[in-house]
């Protein structure tokens, strides 16, 4: 790149762009009038030296890429890519948005065309870039939670790193972020849906208890998978309940499952067992290592005589997977919860547990994402 940058410098020097003398230094042509302004020779130079500079390359696409994440957060969360659904003008968007500061918007729109997630053509701007068209499609909210967590809880994991490092306190958003995980967790739903479809298809009966239920979209692809499947979604977050519910309505299938709001370990009524099935989802390190015999313990004898748990989590990556290392990253940052545990700290927990058989899933190359299926002796 610099070599090709340096040959294009030397035909500036020699030749002159159009227009200009020889010496290509931005001098006036004959008429007075500058054409382009075209870049000064030592400028060049001093841009040449400025990509020699190790490591600019990559670290500056890495930047654009975060630039970009940036705007599709604000133009999601301002409304600005709901609204150019349709192609509009600048002032029809002030109107649309009920925008009080028009150079905050037309900087945020500057940005989406330099970025080139927005065009604009016959002065009417339009979504362009294929990270804002798919955010903007139908199933487009999972890729936008995933976007808003990464830019806000999971990057404050990261902003105050050293400041948590030396003992500062944990971060407390908790329990602001349940139905942002809720959403952006919908992006394994395929896998999830294969895993359960394993264990539940043709089997009768079948019901189930979904610890840590979220959206309820386990609960809809174990009906998918046997219609005679009934059961329970338990969350301790409210704004995940309420998701849940909503979701369960929707798909018609309130008369199948109920969802609760409360705490699986302590006794309620309304997840009073026998189950055939009891799911935990990415659940394990909200409880404390301490818990965890306990927490097992109870949820086995509220299963039937020849009933299963089925786990299914990000594992400790090890230096391996930088999703689940990432994730563990922010565990460990925040209150209430706790480092990612390693797959063999979790078959050992369910053998003290009495679950003497126990079938892996291992479900993507290169990841640390694992589904057991575990049966009592």
């Amino acid at each position: 790149m610099v070599r090709l940058i340096e040959r294009g410098i030397c035909f500036v020097w020699f030749h002159g762009p159009p227009g200009l003398s020889a010496a290509g230094t931005g001098s006036m042509t004959s008429r007075g009038k500058n054409r382009g302004n075209p870049l000064n020779l030592r400028y060049m130079l001093s841009f040449v030296r400025i990509l020699k500079t190790p490591g600019l390359f990559p670290i500056m696409k890495d930047w654009q890429t975060l630039v970009r994440l940036h705007f599709i957060l604000a133009a999601h969360e301002s409304g600005l890519l709901k609204a150019l659904a349709v192609p509009c003008e600048r002032q029809e968007l002030v109107k649309k948005l009920e925008v009080k500061r028009p150079d905050l918007l037309e900087a945020l729109l500057d940005v989406g065309l330099a970025a080139k997630e927005l065009g604009i053509k016959d002065r009417r701007l339009f979504i362009k870039g294929k990270r804002s068209k798919t955010i903007t499609n139908a199933g487009g909210d999972m890729l936008a939670a995933m976007i808003q967590a990464s830019l806000t809880y999971y990057n404050d994991a990261y902003r105050n790193a050293a400041h948590r490092l030396q003992g500062g306190e944990l971060g407390d958003d908790l329990q602001k972020m349940g139905d942002l995980v809720a959403r952006f967790s919908k992006i394994g739903e395929p896998i999830i849906r294969d895993f359960l479809a394993g264990i539940v298809a043709g089997k009768t009966p079948m019901r189930i208890l979904d610890v840590g239920c979220g959206s309820g979209a386990l609960l809809r692809s174990a009906h998918a998978a046997n219609p005679n499947a009934t059961g329970v979604g338990v969350d301790i977050d409210e704004a995940a309940v309420r998701q849940a519910r909503n979701n369960i309505m929707e798909w018609g299938l309130a008369d199948r499952f109920r969802i609760v709001h409360g705490d699986v370990g302590h006794p309620n009524e309304e997840i009073a067992g026998p189950f055939d099935l009891i799911s935990l989802m990415n659940l394990l390190y909200y409880f404390n290592e301490e818990d965890r015999v306990g927490l097992i313990q109870h949820l086995s004898a509220m299963l039937s005589r020849r009933g299963v748990l089925a786990v299914a989590m990000n594992c400790h990556s090890k230096g391996t997977d930088i999703g689940a290392a990432n994730l563990n990253m922010v565990n460990c940052s925040l209150k209430g919860l706790t480092r990612l545990p390693s797959l063999d700290e979790i078959t050992s927990l369910l053998k003290r547990c009495g679950f003497g058989r126990m079938d892996i899933h291992h479900f993507m190359p290169g990841s640390t994402f694992y589904g057991i299926v575990a049966m009592r002796q």
